[in-house]
């Protein structure tokens, strides 16, 4: 593979080195493949669905796909991109696998991306990141997909996690009020999101990186305070005039529906957020931060 275009925006020694799980193979089709042109070095993916028609049009499988589990789809199209990918696709329910399983794929893991639209996956994801102490990025779309979001926590860097900040989504998936779909879903939607993930994720990557000449690690170092820390992870991006959103109703009200379109608006996470529901955060304390602290030595 030939980096050099883009040497002065990544650390290629460190991405080869990198070990990437995915759990959701479908709207992230073209983000793993990106991630295996970018030099990552070791996939891991996770998801349980085979390919069927309805995946031409939005996730941008191919038609001969059709039937094939998606990971092994996947594993074809990243081997002919990047040989040097150390790939494994995985099948196996992610809810129900043993501290064994999970071991096997987490112990190592330098990033977590959950990339389902099922709930219990995306919260289980909550407390895998949080048992393995690794840095873990949710996104999804909202309905008709006109905004999308993106939240990632880092254990020592951000100040709560995931259930934290969306608790309002648990406490409506307490009460079976939440409905995800995909519907509106183009791939035009699929391939946006994918940049954005893909950005964040290697910056990420880069966060313990001081070679400020990379653009990923002036990237990540720009989100930080002058203490080091980062509470600025929770974005939401309008990709539709309309929105969809009260969001940017609220704050570009003024500019115009239109003004705002493609913008993204960046949310600040306090620590020990207070949840929607009348009890603390389960997973976390809302002390992300401190769970660290007495765990592992982490330097910034």
């Amino acid at each position: 593979m030939n980096y050099d275009r883009i040497k002065d925006s990544v650390d290629i020694a460190l991405l080869e080195r990198s070990h990437i799980v995915v759990v959701g193979a479908g709207g992230a089709k073209h983000l793993i493949l990106n991630l295996a042109r970018s030099g990552v070095g070791q996939l891991t993916i996770l998801d349980i669905d085979t390919v069927d028609d309805t995946n031409i049009v939005r996730q941008g499988y191919d038609q001969a796909d059709i039937g094939r589990y998606k990971v092994d789809a996947l594993k074809e199209k990243v081997q002919r991109i990047n040989p040097d990918v150390t790939y494994r696709g995985i099948t196996d329910n992610f809810l129900e696998m043993n501290t064994e399983q999970l071991d096997s794929i987490f112990e190592d893991a330098d990033m977590i991306l959950m990339l389902t639209d099922a709930f219990s996956a995306q919260s289980f994801g909550n407390i895998v990141s949080l048992s393995y102490l690794k840095p873990a990025l949710w996104a999804g779309w909202y309905a008709k997909s006109r905004t999308a979001e993106i939240f990632f926590q880092i254990p020592g860097f951000t100040p709560a996690c995931f259930r934290c900040a969306v608790s309002s989504r648990y406490k409506a998936n307490e009460q079976k009020q939440v409905v995800v779909s995909s519907q509106c879903n183009t791939i035009f939607h699929s391939e946006l999101l994918d940049s954005l993930i893909g950005l964040l994720t290697l910056a990420i990557l880069h966060r313990n990186s001081t070679d400020m000449t990379k653009e990923s690690v002036r990237f990540f170092h720009s989100l930080l305070n002058d203490d080091g820390s980062l509470d600025w992870n929770f974005l939401q991006f309008k990709a539709h005039p309309e929105g969809g959103n009260p969001l940017f109703d609220r704050n570009f009200g003024a500019l115009g529906k239109r003004a705002s379109n493609f913008v993204s608006h960046w949310q600040q996470v306090e620590p020990e957020l207070k949840p929607a529901y009348p009890y603390d955060c389960p997973d976390c304390q809302g002390v992300l931060n401190e769970l660290v602290k007495n765990t592992c030595n982490h330097e910034h």
